[in-house]
Protein backbone atom coordinates (compact mmCIF):
# COMPACT_ATOMS: atom_id res chain seq x y z
CA UNK A 1 0.00 0.00 0.00
CA UNK A 2 1.12 3.57 -0.68
CA UNK A 3 2.40 5.78 2.09
CA UNK A 4 -0.38 7.28 4.24
CA UNK A 5 -1.42 10.87 3.64
CA UNK A 6 -1.57 11.18 7.45
CA UNK A 7 0.73 9.29 9.81
CA UNK A 8 0.51 9.84 13.56
CA UNK A 9 2.93 7.99 15.81
CA UNK A 10 2.85 7.73 19.61
CA UNK A 11 1.10 11.09 19.92
CA UNK A 12 0.45 12.57 23.35
CA UNK A 13 -1.24 15.85 24.24
CA UNK A 14 -0.90 17.29 27.73
CA UNK A 15 -2.46 20.26 29.47
CA UNK A 16 -0.79 21.28 32.70
CA UNK A 17 0.13 18.13 34.62
CA UNK A 18 -2.57 15.99 32.98
CA UNK A 19 -2.55 14.07 29.72
CA UNK A 20 -5.56 13.98 27.42
CA UNK A 21 -4.24 10.84 25.72
CA UNK A 22 -0.98 9.01 25.06
CA UNK A 23 0.47 6.61 22.46
CA UNK A 24 -2.06 7.52 19.77
CA UNK A 25 -1.25 5.99 16.38
CA UNK A 26 -2.99 6.41 13.04
CA UNK A 27 -2.37 5.76 9.35
CA UNK A 28 -4.89 7.29 6.95
CA UNK A 29 -4.61 6.77 3.19
CA UNK A 30 -6.17 8.53 0.21
CA UNK A 31 -9.62 7.14 -0.49
CA UNK A 32 -10.35 6.42 3.18
CA UNK A 33 -12.75 8.09 5.61
CA UNK A 34 -11.97 7.54 9.31
CA UNK A 35 -13.72 8.96 12.34
CA UNK A 36 -12.72 9.46 15.96
CA UNK A 37 -15.40 8.93 18.58
CA UNK A 38 -15.58 8.75 22.36
CA UNK A 39 -16.62 10.69 25.42
CA UNK A 40 -16.30 14.45 25.58
CA UNK A 41 -13.11 15.87 27.03
CA UNK A 42 -10.81 13.08 25.83
CA UNK A 43 -8.90 15.25 23.36
CA UNK A 44 -10.60 14.50 20.03
CA UNK A 45 -10.79 18.11 18.85
CA UNK A 46 -7.35 18.80 20.30
CA UNK A 47 -5.97 16.04 18.11
CA UNK A 48 -7.47 17.63 15.01
CA UNK A 49 -5.99 20.97 16.07
CA UNK A 50 -2.61 19.28 16.55
CA UNK A 51 -2.63 18.04 12.96
CA UNK A 52 -2.98 21.67 11.86
CA UNK A 53 -0.25 22.84 14.21
CA UNK A 54 -2.56 24.77 16.54
CA UNK A 55 -1.94 22.49 19.54
CA UNK A 56 1.55 21.10 20.27
CA UNK A 57 2.23 17.43 20.93
CA UNK A 58 4.06 16.71 24.16
CA UNK A 59 5.25 13.43 22.66
CA UNK A 60 5.16 11.72 19.28
CA UNK A 61 5.03 12.99 15.72
CA UNK A 62 2.63 13.86 12.91
CA UNK A 63 3.45 13.45 9.20
CA UNK A 64 1.19 14.91 6.51
CA UNK A 65 1.85 13.93 2.90
CA UNK A 66 5.44 13.04 3.76
CA UNK A 67 6.14 16.24 5.72
CA UNK A 68 6.95 16.00 9.43
CA UNK A 69 4.90 18.63 11.25
CA UNK A 70 7.14 21.38 12.61
CA UNK A 71 7.78 25.11 12.52
CA UNK A 72 9.47 24.93 9.12
CA UNK A 73 6.76 22.82 7.47
CA UNK A 74 3.50 24.05 8.98
CA UNK A 75 2.68 26.51 6.17
CA UNK A 76 3.20 23.85 3.52
CA UNK A 77 1.15 21.32 5.48
CA UNK A 78 -1.76 23.73 5.83
CA UNK A 79 -1.81 24.09 2.04
CA UNK A 80 -2.56 20.37 1.86
CA UNK A 81 -5.26 20.21 4.52
CA UNK A 82 -8.88 21.41 4.40
CA UNK A 83 -10.35 22.17 7.83
CA UNK A 84 -13.96 22.53 9.00
CA UNK A 85 -14.20 23.31 12.74
CA UNK A 86 -17.36 22.59 14.72
CA UNK A 87 -17.84 26.22 15.71
CA UNK A 88 -17.79 28.31 12.57
CA UNK A 89 -16.97 31.94 13.25
CA UNK A 90 -17.84 33.58 9.95
CA UNK A 91 -17.15 37.32 9.62
CA UNK A 92 -19.62 37.80 6.76
CA UNK A 93 -23.08 39.29 6.50
CA UNK A 94 -24.05 37.45 3.31
CA UNK A 95 -23.73 33.78 2.38
CA UNK A 96 -22.36 34.85 -1.01
CA UNK A 97 -19.42 36.43 0.85
CA UNK A 98 -19.03 33.53 3.29
CA UNK A 99 -18.46 30.93 0.58
CA UNK A 100 -15.55 32.90 -0.87
CA UNK A 101 -13.63 33.39 2.39
CA UNK A 102 -11.61 30.13 2.19
CA UNK A 103 -10.34 31.14 -1.26
CA UNK A 104 -8.89 34.36 0.17
CA UNK A 105 -6.70 32.58 2.72
CA UNK A 106 -2.97 32.56 2.11
CA UNK A 107 -2.87 28.79 1.58
CA UNK A 108 -5.67 28.85 -1.03
CA UNK A 109 -5.11 31.95 -3.13
CA UNK A 110 -4.04 29.87 -6.13
CA UNK A 111 -7.42 28.05 -6.20
CA UNK A 112 -10.21 29.48 -8.34
CA UNK A 113 -13.71 29.80 -6.93
CA UNK A 114 -16.41 28.26 -9.17
CA UNK A 115 -20.06 29.11 -8.61
CA UNK A 116 -21.04 26.32 -11.03
CA UNK A 117 -19.22 23.73 -8.94
CA UNK A 118 -20.68 25.16 -5.75
CA UNK A 119 -24.23 24.80 -7.09
CA UNK A 120 -23.48 21.20 -8.08
CA UNK A 121 -22.36 20.48 -4.52
CA UNK A 122 -25.42 22.29 -3.15
CA UNK A 123 -27.69 19.96 -5.10
CA UNK A 124 -25.87 16.86 -3.82
CA UNK A 125 -26.20 18.11 -0.24
CA UNK A 126 -29.87 19.10 -0.48
CA UNK A 127 -29.26 22.86 -0.47
CA UNK A 128 -31.17 25.46 -2.49
CA UNK A 129 -29.29 27.75 -4.87
CA UNK A 130 -30.96 30.84 -3.45
CA UNK A 131 -29.14 30.37 -0.14
CA UNK A 132 -26.36 32.48 -1.67
CA UNK A 133 -28.72 35.45 -1.64
CA UNK A 134 -29.44 35.25 2.09
CA UNK A 135 -27.80 36.74 5.13
CA UNK A 136 -25.71 34.35 7.24
CA UNK A 137 -28.04 35.02 10.18
CA UNK A 138 -31.01 33.80 8.12
CA UNK A 139 -29.72 30.27 7.57
CA UNK A 140 -29.77 27.38 10.04
CA UNK A 141 -26.80 25.69 11.66
CA UNK A 142 -27.39 22.62 9.53
CA UNK A 143 -27.42 24.67 6.33
CA UNK A 144 -24.24 26.40 7.42
CA UNK A 145 -22.54 23.03 8.03
CA UNK A 146 -23.48 21.72 4.60
CA UNK A 147 -22.49 24.94 2.86
CA UNK A 148 -19.03 24.80 4.41
CA UNK A 149 -18.66 21.12 3.47
CA UNK A 150 -19.55 22.07 -0.12
CA UNK A 151 -17.08 24.96 -0.14
CA UNK A 152 -14.27 23.07 1.56
CA UNK A 153 -14.35 20.20 -0.93
CA UNK A 154 -13.88 22.76 -3.70
CA UNK A 155 -10.40 23.41 -2.32
CA UNK A 156 -9.45 19.88 -3.50
CA UNK A 157 -7.02 19.18 -0.67
CA UNK A 158 -5.64 15.65 -0.23
CA UNK A 159 -6.61 15.66 3.46
CA UNK A 160 -9.88 16.94 4.93
CA UNK A 161 -10.27 17.39 8.69
CA UNK A 162 -13.85 17.85 9.98
CA UNK A 163 -15.07 18.35 13.54
CA UNK A 164 -18.66 17.12 14.07
CA UNK A 165 -19.83 17.42 10.43
CA UNK A 166 -23.42 16.34 11.15
CA UNK A 167 -24.13 17.69 14.65
CA UNK A 168 -26.94 20.00 13.48
CA UNK A 169 -28.46 17.74 10.81
CA UNK A 170 -31.56 15.56 10.57
CA UNK A 171 -31.12 11.90 9.47
CA UNK A 172 -31.96 12.61 5.82
CA UNK A 173 -29.35 15.36 5.63
CA UNK A 174 -26.81 13.14 7.41
CA UNK A 175 -27.27 10.53 4.67
CA UNK A 176 -26.67 13.17 1.98
CA UNK A 177 -23.48 14.34 3.71
CA UNK A 178 -22.21 10.77 4.01
CA UNK A 179 -22.81 10.04 0.32
CA UNK A 180 -21.20 13.34 -0.65
CA UNK A 181 -18.07 12.81 1.45
CA UNK A 182 -17.74 9.17 0.40
CA UNK A 183 -17.81 10.35 -3.20
CA UNK A 184 -15.09 12.89 -2.42
CA UNK A 185 -12.77 10.19 -1.08
CA UNK A 186 -12.88 8.59 -4.52
CA UNK A 187 -11.24 11.74 -5.91
CA UNK A 188 -7.91 11.15 -4.13
CA UNK A 189 -8.97 12.67 -0.84
CA UNK A 190 -8.77 11.28 2.71
CA UNK A 191 -11.14 12.39 5.45
CA UNK A 192 -10.66 12.37 9.21
CA UNK A 193 -13.68 13.42 11.26
CA UNK A 194 -14.58 13.70 14.92
CA UNK A 195 -18.18 12.68 15.51
CA UNK A 196 -20.74 11.64 18.09
CA UNK A 197 -23.18 10.68 15.33
CA UNK A 198 -23.63 6.88 15.23
CA UNK A 199 -24.98 6.91 11.67
CA UNK A 200 -21.98 8.88 10.42
CA UNK A 201 -19.54 6.74 12.43
CA UNK A 202 -21.02 3.50 11.06
CA UNK A 203 -20.46 4.76 7.51
CA UNK A 204 -16.74 5.34 7.98
CA UNK A 205 -14.06 2.89 6.89
CA UNK A 206 -12.70 2.84 10.42
CA UNK A 207 -13.89 4.10 13.78
CA UNK A 208 -11.28 5.04 16.38
CA UNK A 209 -12.22 5.36 20.05
CA UNK A 210 -10.39 8.00 22.06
Amino acid sequence: MNKPILHIENACISFGHGKLFTHFNLDLHLGEMYCITGESGKGKTSLLNAILGFVPLSEGSIVVDGLILGVSTIDEIRKRVAWIPQELSIPSEWVSEMVRIPFKLKANRNIKFSEKTLYKHFEALGLEHDLLERRVTEISGGQRQRIMIAVTTMLQKPLMIIDEPTSALDPASVSKVIRFLKNETQKSTAILAVTHDRIFADSCDKRIFL
